[in-house]
């Protein structure tokens, strides 16, 4: 995957969001500004991180077309047991959460 230069980031806070309709409009467009921004405060208690997770799995699914890259849902496991392990830091959250659908959203958009 090759090394990769620290990018500086700042996320807005758009608070926690309850509504998977939501998430998903922002997840949809392949949008990562966007989806960070939505889930910037969900790792701040275990019921935010668990709805995060879940909707995380859901629209990784949803998007789903019938091909299979292995490493969509490995990374997707990777940034969830981070999620879940290191929710005491929430740079190094953001930062997976960053790398996760970068890689995720540049496939997926060279797929189309």
């Amino acid at each position: 995957m090759g090394d990769k230069k620290a990018e500086p980031r700042s996320f807005a806070s758009g608070g926690n969001i309850a509504d998977y309709d939501r998430f998903y409009h922002s997840f949809s467009k392949l949008d990562e500004d966007a989806v960070q921004d939505l889930t910037g405060e969900m790792i701040s208690s275990p019921e935010d991180r668990s709805r995060l997770c879940s909707f995380l799995v859901r629209a990784v699914c949803d998007l789903y077309q019938g091909d299979y890259n292995p490493h969509y849902l490995t990374g997707l496991g990777s940034l969830l047991w981070v999620v879940n392990t290191y929710n005491f830091d929430p740079g190094l959250v953001r930062n997976a959460l960053h790398q996760y659908l970068g890689f995720y959203f540049r496939s997926m958009r060279s797929e189309d």
